[in-house]
C-alpha cells in the first residue's frame, strides 16, 4: 500500500470487479469505503484502460507534450467535451491534472511539456567553478 492511497490494490480490484459485473455500483462502494464516487469511477476507467497496472499507484510522473496539454484544455474550454471525457480520451492520469492545466491556461501561465525526471536535475546543471572559487566558497 502506498502513502498516497490508503486503499490496497486488492480492495480496488475487488470493488472494480463488483462494479463491472453489475453486482454493485460505484456510488455504493465509494460510500462503504468513505471515498468519493468519482474515485471509484476513476479506478474503473484506469482498470479498463490498463488492467491491473491501472490500479497500481504510480511511482513516476507521466510525461505530456505541450501540444496535448493545449489540445485537452481547448476541448474543455470550447465546450465540446467535459473534463472527464477529455481525461479519458487523452489518457490523462486524473481529472485534477487536467484541471490544473486549465487553471494555468486561464491565468495566462505558459503550459510547458511535462518531463519524466530523467537526466540531470537543475541542481546538477550549475556552472563550472575554479579551484580558487571553491576554496573561497568553503
Amino acid at each position: 500500500m502506498s502513502n498516497r492511497s490508503p486503499t490496497s490494490l486488492k480492495v480496488k480490484l475487488h470493488v472494480v470487479r463488483l462494479c463491472l459485473e453489475h453486482k454493485s455500483n460505484p456510488n455504493y462502494e465509494a460510500k462503504q469505503l468513505g471515498l468519493s464516487s468519482h474515485t471509484v469511477r476513476e479506478w474503473i476507467r484506469k482498470y479498463k484502460a490498463d488492467g491491473l497496472d491501472g490500479l497500481r499507484e504510480s511511482r513516476t510522473w507521466k510525461s505530456y507534450p505541450k501540444e496535448l496539454k493545449l489540445a485537452a484544455v481547448n476541448e474543455v474550454l470550447s465546450g465540446r467535451c467535459s473534463v472527464e471525457e477529455v481525461t479519458n480520451k487523452h489518457y490523462i492520469s486524473s481529472r485534477s491534472v487536467l484541471t490544473k492545466w486549465i487553471t494555468k491556461y486561464t491565468n495566462e501561465i505558459e503550459l510547458k511539456p511535462t518531463h519524466t525526471g530523467k537526466g540531470l536535475s537543475h541542481m546538477n546543471q550549475g556552472r563550472k567553478t575554479t579551484f580558487e572559487e571553491r576554496i573561497e566558497i568553503a
